[in-house]
């Protein structure tokens, strides 16, 4: 079997969300200075790089990261691409996503400017009718090649379309360049950290 790595490396020249802290690695200790060890220390949001989001991050009284279902992390996806630059409507999708899809990653123009230093304002998402229609089909996991699965000028709607369901996942900022659509196993686990609503994951394709 063949894994593919759709992580994006946690660095400082990634760009974070424009009103977050940027990201910051720091060492505390280096052998090369005499230490005993090598030892840093990082400084980053949750929802920075490759990550997940629980619903309550933009439900209230949504779930947080440690009530997910860890099932949902872990199984049969489909990867499936979109033509053109705009919002993804309903229309993009049809025929591509059979009913009952559990788990669904879009790759988008996005996948262009996924591992720029600066962060693109102008990505593609998807429309608050896809995102319910996305639902009946069945998805639980939606996954795309950016930092967000809603506009960067609509946040709200689509994410309460969809993590208002509230056994859903957000996965955002997967790395697609080499990923070619089809049919894979999705594996990734987030850290699991008390009281958040997203984490970074390491997100794998296994063929």
């Amino acid at each position: 079997m063949k894994l593919y790595d759709i992580t994006l490396a946690l660095d400082e020249n990634l760009p974070g969300w424009p009103d977050h802290d940027s990201y910051e690695l720091k060492y505390l200790k280096e052998i090369e200075k005499e230490d005993r060890c090598n030892l840093c220390e990082i400084k980053t949001s949750t929802h920075f790089g490759t990550h997940i989001d629980a619903p309550g991050h933009y439900v209230d009284g949504g779930k947080k990261l440690v009530d997910l279902d860890l099932d949902l992390l872990i199984g049969d996806v489909l990867v499936i691409e979109v033509e053109g630059s705009e919002n993804i409507k309903v229309s993009d999708l049809e025929g591509k996503v059979p009913d009952e899809t559990r788990r669904l990653i879009v790759k988008t123009a996005n996948s262009d400017f996924i591992g720029d230093d600066v962060f693109h304002e102008e990505y593609q998402s998807f429309t608050p009718e896809a995102m319910s229609w996305l639902l009946k089909k069945g998805v639980k996991l939606l996954g795309i090649d950016y930092f967000s699965i809603a506009p960067f000028n609509d946040l709200i709607e689509p994410h309460e379309i969809f993590l208002g369901a509230g056994d859903t996942i957000a996965l955002e900022g997967v790395d697609l360049r080499e990923i070619k659509p089809g049919n894979y196993e999705l594996i990734c686990l987030p850290i699991k950290i008390a009281g958040a609503y997203g984490a970074p994951v390491r997100a794998v394709l296994r063929k």
